[in-house]
């Protein structure tokens, strides 16, 4: 026997969705944002609206400086810092015509660096 069943997702403004209860959803009517109750950490970013792409700003770049978080910890690592690297880098010109339909490209490479 089919049985019907109602589901309700809370909606409304962001600032207004307030704590949801475990396992509640939540959507943002002003932000596109889906959210879902959780018991250990409150309300919990499912899905955000976007026009392209899939990262959140929100998730991946807290600090709101432009550059992904775990980005920004690799360019702290001072280099003597960086462990299996080769002991030179010798600078050599090549070409990439594998990749190039109107012909070959030759990189040129700064010497001295």
């Amino acid at each position: 026997m089919a049985r019907e069943v109602l589901i309700q997702i809370r909606r409304g403004l962001e600032s207004a969705i307030g704590t949801l209860a475990v396992g509640e959803l939540g959507y943002c009517t002003d932000t596109s944002k889906l959210y879902i109750g959780t018991a250990a950490s409150g309300n919990v970013l499912l899905v955000a609206a976007q026009t392209s792409g899939d990262m959140l700003k929100s998730i991946y770049d807290t600090n709101n400086d432009g550059k992904v978080d775990y980005a920004a910890n690799a360019d702290a690592v001072p280099w003597t810092g960086v462990s299996g690297k080769p002991p030179t880098f010798p600078p050599a010109a090549h070409t990439h015509t594998e990749y190039m339909s109107k012909g070959p490209l030759t990189w040129n490479l700064l010497r001295g660096v």
